[in-house]
């Protein structure tokens, strides 16, 4: 014998996925606040149908977390995300969002936890804060990373400074054509003196090599 029976459903999920689906973001978040939809199917469902700012509200692990705030460009989550993990990889994927969103706060803290200093030396370059910059350089010499001093040396426009690596390496025609160019005649009066071999010819035509001059310098 067939008796109709009355089943008692949970509507909650279904009315959830109508609320997105016709965009009532103040029922959804409401439902997020109230209702127990905690789960794996409802954070895939929800980065699949493009809502990972959404999905943010029923994570706790802070890998996804990470994950799903770079997906929605949310940089203050995924900071404290990464602060959280700690992971290196983490804060250069924190970096390039970053970076995209134009946030150069982020992505200069970032660059010091990973210790990347050729790139923060180029950030400080692009945002004309060059008094920075030239604090990099001190941390290369005291790193002894001569190529990275002579780098932002030549990012300074410090000719001194590059002359004066050159003479450290046992580079002095460098350091004579450097200097003779630049037009340092003490300087390269001298190193004409201590070179051995025959001097290097001066070219009459040579065009100085100077950074270009930012248009808004960045406050340190």
């Amino acid at each position: 014998e067939v008796r109709p029976r009355l089943l008692t459903i949970d509507p909650t999920e279904y009315k959830f996925k109508l609320a997105l689906i016709n965009r009532k973001y103040d029922e959804v978040l409401h439902m997020v606040r109230t209702a127990k939809l905690v789960g794996q199917s409802i954070i895939a469902y929800l980065q699949k149908k493009g809502y990972p700012e959404v999905a943010l509200h029923f994570v706790k692990d802070e890998k996804t977390r990470f994950g799903l705030a770079l997906e929605c460009g949310n940089i203050d989550i995924a900071l404290e995300a990464a602060r959280a993990l700690d992971d290196k990889r983490c804060w250069e994927k924190l970096a390039e969002t970053a970076l995209l969103q134009g946030n150069h706060q982020i992505v200069e803290m970032a660059y010091q936890r990973t210790k990347n200093f050729d790139k923060l030396a180029f950030l400080y370059l692009i945002t004309g804060n060059f008094e920075k910059l030239r604090k990099m350089m001190k941390i290369a010499e005291v790193r002894k990373d001569v190529s990275g001093q002579f780098q932002i040396a030549m990012l300074l426009g410090d000719v001194e400074e590059r002359i004066k690596l050159l003479r450290q390496c046992n580079q002095k025609s460098l350091a004579y054509v450097m200097a003779a160019t630049h037009g340092l005649d003490e300087q390269a009066e001298q190193l004409k003196e201590s070179l051995d071999e025959k001097v290097p010819e001066i070219n009459p035509n040579a065009e100085l090599i100077l950074p270009p001059c930012p248009i808004s310098q960045q406050e340190s």
